[in-house]
């Protein structure tokens, strides 16, 4: 695996990841209501057995938006990492990011966070709600898509 493909990779994935995190926080500051990703946070928080954590639709405070927001951007690193191994060097932008952005889709949405209790199943959301989950996993893979070519490409 490339090291520098694989930090551009990383690099364009934390670039879409703090795109999410700025746009779900001003969510929350403009309705006063927790965002999905700070209830998505809170049911793994209650999962894991954590004390202490806070119920209702309230926004989180400044602690809990660290811990949430650092979880959200650890897991878009990660997803990074895995773009690159599950790639090569002459994979095409558009047509592995796309791929990759409904992969992970799938994977978190349909699959993972069903099974492990922390959401509901996507099948139960609304149309719109899937198709904007759909919309932001895809510019997630064409960002990380793009960070690992721009990269591959500066390291000739």
């Amino acid at each position: 695996m490339n090291g520098k493909r694989t930090a551009g990779a990383v690099a364009g994935a934390l670039v879409a990841g703090l795109g999410l995190t700025a746009m779900m926080m001003a969510q929350e500051k403009k309705t006063r209501k927790a965002s999905e990703l700070t209830d998505l946070g809170r049911a793994s928080a209650h999962q894991l057995g954590v004390h202490h954590v806070p119920a209702g639709e309230r926004p989180p405070d400044a602690q809990e938006q660290a811990v949430v927001q650092g979880g959200h951007l650890l897991l878009s690193a990660l997803a990074g990492v895995a773009y690159a191994a599950a790639t090569d060097e002459d994979t095409g932008v558009v047509p592995s990011g796309v791929a990759f952005g409904l992969a992970f889709y799938g994977l978190a949405h349909w699959l993972t966070g069903p099974l492990l209790g922390v959401k509901q199943p996507e099948w139960r959301s609304g149309g719109k709600t899937i198709g904007m989950h759909t919309a932001i996993h895809i510019a997630f893979g064409l960002a990380t898509a793009a960070g690992a070519k721009l990269a591959s490409r500066t390291s000739a």
